[in-house]
């Protein structure tokens, strides 16, 4: 038969194709796993091969004995009406002859068979050496395709009609032959329009800019007011504010300056302190020169464009209601701050005890300090303390000692009781404070009581001969740490003290109370005697008067200091350093009426 003609021709070939030497297609020999991969290769083409023909000689042989089951038997079959065959196969002779083979097609077939082979172990068995002689791989003019994924083959041929594995389908595929790539995966949006996903609009809320007709409408809203205006707030866009060139050189100069003139202040004051001219130049009290009001109060440079008052109708310079502006919607709430009155209130003081109370609140502390000293005792946490012996408790302690030795026993108690006298000073000494110490703490208790408030008076006194009264009053001011100036003048003498309120209240003791103006212990040989326009050449009509005395906010003098002038203007002059004029020209019009 034709099938099997083909078949044994196509065996033959597929033989003597297998028995030959694999070569590649640039004439390099294939590897032995290269030749392994092609005999399997081979092995299923055989197979296949052989169920094609199997195939095509089953449905020739039925469609002959189809086509004789129809034809009619006395009448013969004609030439025209012989089968043909559609296929490439050769039809068979009627006379049973040996059939006709069509060489050109099998020899295509072999060719055909042999590139796809060459071409499936090119992949594998030469790519290490085209990668180490650096060639290039070659091209096929055709894309290579497995036998086994040819139009209908990847069916099992018998046994339990079980389809190919999907594990098998790998060597099949022909990129994956000498490559490492992946396949692409799909996309993960969608490609068509249709399913894209509508976003939902947001829904926008409203913005009331106004009010209603009824909100507007007194007789149903009540807590309409329409003198007030309603407008909203508008939003300023921000913008960029660069410094002028040379902003931050000014400044730096500015400062550089101002660090050079304080060094060079200190040098004036340590070179006068040096020299001893501290006292005569005074610069402390003219460096404390108060500094003149400002343009713009710091509270309202805020509020202010050109930090002037000038534009207060100009709403334009006013920053009330832009974004750049302190005031807000927010309510600050600031730091509270006590009373100016507070801190002057009087010391509460503790009740006054009576002696008995006093007598009762020692006994009382002393008992419990001695159970505690017992207790410790007890614990062993302390040594027991000897017995202390004294005269009258001589014969009751040391009874049989006594009898023995009187006098030996006598003297020991009364060293025993020396030494316990001296014990005792020596613990009061110790605690008993040091004049530093004292006077730290004199000054401690004056900046506390300076803290509550700065207290000033200012004394006029008529005549300061005497040199026992400047004594007194440099000594006693030095001594409460009071600030101030004492000017002696020839027609009157000026006082002025600054401190707390109970330096200044011994202060006023001292000089209203204490010193006798009127007392002389020489004769009187001073400048001011002999003064047409001055104060009376008697001590009996000398006399010192407060003339006023008042709280300040801070301090006007830096130390106290004593000046003699000669005339009004040099004390004006001294005064006028601390700002503090008017002080003479009150106690020039001074009358007492009293």
């Amino acid at each position: 038969m034709v099938a099997d003609s083909r078949k044994r021709a196509l065996d033959e070939a597929v033989d003597s194709l297998s028995s030959k030497k694999q070569k590649a297609p640039d004439g390099s020999p294939v590897s032995s796993s290269a030749n392994s991969y092609a005999n399997d290769i081979l092995a299923k083409a055989k197979a296949i091969a052989r169920a094609k023909a199997a195939a095509a000689a089953k449905a020739m042989a039925e469609k002959q004995a189809q086509s004789r089951a129809t034809a009619s038997p006395t009448t013969p079959l004609s030439a025209s009406d012989t089968p043909t065959s559609t296929t490439r196969e050769a039809s068979a002779p009627v006379d049973g002859s040996k059939p006709v083979i069509n060489t050109r097609e099998l020899l295509a077939q072999i060719a055909e068979r042999k590139a796809r082979i060459a071409a499936a172990t090119t992949g594998r068995g030469s790519a290490s050496s085209q990668s180490g002689s650096g060639r290039p791989p070659p091209t096929l003019s055709t894309p290579f395709r497995h036998p086994m994924l040819d139009d209908g083959e990847l069916k099992a041929r018998g046994g339990l009609n079980v389809g190919v594995h999907p594990a098998l389908l790998n060597d099949a595929q022909p990129a994956s032959f000498g490559s490492n790539k992946r396949q692409p995966m799909n996309p993960k949006f969608a490609t068509a329009v249709a399913n894209v996903k509508r976003p939902v609009p947001k829904k926008q809320l409203e913005i009331l800019t106004g009010l209603s007709e009824d909100e507007m409408d007194p007789t149903k809203n009540p807590y309409f007011d329409p003198d007030l205006e309603v407008r909203p707030k508008e939003r300023h866009r921000r913008t960029l504010e660069f410094n002028a060139k040379g902003k931050y050189i000014e400044l730096a100069n500015e400062l550089r300056t101002q660090a050079r003139l304080e060094e060079l202040k200190k040098r004036i004051q340590e070179s006068s302190k040096k020299a001893g001219l501290d006292e005569e130049l005074d610069l402390a009290d003219m460096a404390m020169k108060r500094e003149p009001p400002p343009d713009v109060e710091w509270w309202d440079q805020a509020l202010l464009t050109n930090r002037t008052y000038d534009s207060l109708d100009d709403e334009s310079q006013l920053k009330i209601d832009g974004l750049d502006s302190v005031i807000t919607i927010y309510v600050q709430h600031p730091i509270p701050i006590n009373a100016p009155w507070e801190k002057n209130a009087p010391v509460v003081k503790p009740p006054y005890l009576t002696k008995k109370e006093l007598k009762r609140i020692r006994k009382t502390e002393r008992a419990e300090r001695h159970k505690d000293q017992q207790d410790r005792i007890r614990l062993g946490l302390d040594p027991a303390p000897p017995p202390k012996v004294k005269l009258s408790n001589l014969m009751s302690v040391l009874t049989n000692e006594a009898i023995k030795d009187p006098t030996l026993v006598e003297a020991r108690v009364r060293r025993e009781m020396e030494e316990r006298r001296q014990k005792h000073l020596r613990d009061n000494l110790d605690r008993k404070l040091t004049p530093e110490q004292k006077h730290e703490k004199l000054k401690e208790k004056l900046e506390q009581d300076e803290q509550r408030g700065i207290i000033c008076a200012v004394f006029r006194i008529g005549n300061l001969a005497n040199p026992q009264h400047s004594y007194k009053i440099n000594v006693n001011a030095r001594e409460l740490d009071l600030k101030g100036v004492t000017i002696v003048n020839p027609k009157f003498n000026l006082v002025v003290v600054e401190g707390g309120s109970r330096a200044i209240k011994l202060y006023k003791k001292l000089l209203l109370n204490r010193i006798d103006w009127a007392h002389s212990t020489q004769k009187l040989s001073s400048p001011n005697d002999v003064a047409s326009d001055g104060p009376p050449t008697k001590f009996s009509d000398n006399k010192c008067e407060l003339v006023w005395e008042g709280e300040l906010k801070q301090h006007q003098f830096k130390r106290w200091n004593v000046r003699t002038t000669e005339n009004e203007a040099e004390a004006r002059e001294i005064l006028e350093r601390s700002q503090v004029p008017h002080y003479w020209n009150l106690a020039k019009n001074w009358k007492n009426d009293l």
